[in-house]
């Protein structure tokens, strides 16, 4: 086989990011969900199914905490953190989600999207990514991660259920 001249992996390097962005835009498109039960600023349908499901395995309901990581509320506070972020981040942080709704097919052809899939086989889809020795499925669980943050921790009811004072804002 011939060695990759520069001029060749320049023009494949290309080509890839070419393919990347109309699959961006392909991917994007794909599954219909249900509406917004709340005015969201940057949020999609999409976006906001993909979460609730993401949240309910990451924060699920019935902890010693209020609520979940897929409830309304926590969907508010991800809508508005993602507001406030400059346009860059936020679009790395919303192709975040897709990854892991149509990340499915990369595991099985034809593979149903997450969010259609059934409640057992979600969870055994997201075990296998955080249960993975992989470094870049481990990297993606701790960007997961990083969403709820700000966002589900910085709710007032769950400081008060974690017994930690609320400084900013008042407790709702």
């Amino acid at each position: 086989m011939p060695a990759l001249s520069r001029r060749h992996f320049l023009g494949l390097g290309t080509a890839t990011l070419g393919l990347l962005a109309v699959a961006w835009q392909t991917v994007g498109q794909l599954g219909s969900y249900p509406s917004l039960p709340f005015a969201a600023h940057t949020l999609t349908p999409k976006t906001a199914a993909i979460l609730a499901v993401l949240g309910e395995w990451l924060l699920p309901p019935g902890g010693p905490l209020p609520g979940s990581g897929g409830d309304i509320d926590s969907l508010k506070m991800i809508d508005d953190f993602l507001g406030g972020l400059p346009a860059h981040h936020k679009m790395l942080i919303l192709a975040l989600p897709l990854l892991f709704e149509h990340g499915t097919a990369l595991e099985r052809f034809g593979a149903d999207r997450l969010t259609a899939m059934a409640p057992d086989q979600q969870q055994a889809y997201l075990d296998r990514w955080f249960f993975s020795d992989e470094v870049l499925r481990a990297q993606l669980i701790t960007a997961l991660k990083i969403i709820w943050s700000p966002t589900y921790l910085d709710r007032a009811d769950t400081q008060i259920a974690m017994g930690i004072p609320v400084l900013c804002g008042v407790a709702s």
